[in-house]
């Protein structure tokens, strides 16, 4: 009687357990760049009482994140197909992103989600030049950004608008602009 009781308490608690979402990895299924929000869909299955497993459903209305602070970010596109890392609120995101309170007790649920884009499931050119050379790298298309300790290295074209202004002197294919005056 008691073991009969002791496993259906375990069981109670399982479900419950299996209803709590803390994160999973995603593919975005769209991005709108205005709203900041994206249709998601996990990449996982969700495993029914009768041990059936089905797809997770498709999750909307997800805030995607990206560094930044109140007056500088990085930004960078975020397209149909790519990888994110789906993670759920312990509370409803309601008046965070609409300024509203809500009546709702969902924890952990997947209306609560945000998304980190770019969960990679392996390592890249720039993730091992970077690792590599103890370097910041910035990497679209050609054109490659290289912050190192010593110096930023830039290979591809630059374009600058605006004043640019050296303390030092400018040397152009082994030409110094100093030395020019």
């Amino acid at each position: 009687m008691m073991q009969e009781f002791v496993s259906s308490m375990k069981k109670a608690m399982q479900a419950m357990i299996d209803e709590i979402h803390t994160a999973v990895p995603a593919t975005i299924s769209s991005y709108d760049a205005a709203t900041n929000m994206a249709t998601v869909q996990p990449e996982a299955k969700y495993k029914k009482p009768n041990a059936e497993t089905i797809d997770y459903p498709v999750v909307s209305g997800v805030p995607v994140v990206f560094p930044q602070s109140e007056t500088v970010a990085i930004a960078f596109p975020v397209k149909a197909g790519d990888k994110c890392l789906l993670v759920f609120s312990e509370t409803a995101l309601d008046y965070w992103q609409y300024g509203q309170e809500t009546d709702t007790d969902l924890k952990f649920d997947l209306s609560n989600a945000i998304a980190i884009p770019n969960l990679m499931p392996s390592g890249n050119e720039a993730m091992q030049s970077a690792c590599d050379e103890d370097a910041a790298i910035i990497k679209a298309g050609d054109t490659v950004l290289k912050v190192k300790s010593d110096a930023v290295y830039i290979t591809g074209k630059l374009h600058v608008t605006g004043n640019i202004t050296c303390d030092s002197d400018v040397t152009a294919s082994g030409v110094s602009l100093k030395s020019q005056q």
